[in-house]
């Protein structure tokens, strides 16, 4: 079963991402991503970035960092985001109602490739074989849904980017 189709988008209602996969085979999963969890994801999802060959070699972190953002613009350039999600699931394995997630990891499986693991609390979740590519479009996919929300996340590929404000030194106080 190879994954199809992603999206991911707000729920303000829910105060939650829908993360909806669809699959080759016409299966559908849908899953809730709470604000802590996504915190959780976006670290998960940067430590496999940066386990990229042609980041990882780079022992400095600011130009491993750099090599991550120029790879993401790259390859996030070669996606198509503007299709839309395909309705029409032959089957939900996990059911209609989406499945809140709570445990997130990322792990090499025996071939040397990269599993994304989401699960909820308990009952099943969904393992995700992700190359580089798949790591680079999910990313882009969860920052641009967190930007739709009010969560206050800077999510970027290089925190120098985030936007996030730069902190300001205090002037010292003169003694007269």
């Amino acid at each position: 079963m190879q994954i199809h189709q992603i999206q991911m988008s707000f729920d303000k209602q829910q105060d939650r991402l829908l993360l909806r996969l669809s699959t080759t085979d016409k299966s559908e999963f849908r899953f809730w991503l709470t604000r802590r969890y996504v915190k959780r994801l976006w670290e998960v999802l940067l430590k496999m970035i940066e386990r990229d060959p042609s980041a990882a070699q780079y022992l400095d972190e600011s130009l491993r960092r750099a090599m991550m953002e120029f790879q993401h613009e790259n390859m996030v350039r070669g996606g198509d985001f503007s299709k839309q999600f395909e309705e029409g699931a032959g089957s939900m394995p996990l059911g209609n109602t989406p499945v809140l997630l709570s445990r997130i990891t990322g792990k090499q499986n025996a071939d040397g490739g990269q599993v994304l693991c989401m699960h909820p609390e308990q009952g099943q979740g969904i393992d995700l074989a992700v190359n580089a590519q798949l790591l680079h479009m999910i990313s882009k996919l969860v920052s641009d849904a967190v930007a739709q929300s009010d969560w206050d996340l800077p999510l970027a590929i290089d925190p120098r980017l985030s936007g996030a404000p730069a902190t300001q030194a205090v002037p010292p106080h003169k003694l007269n």
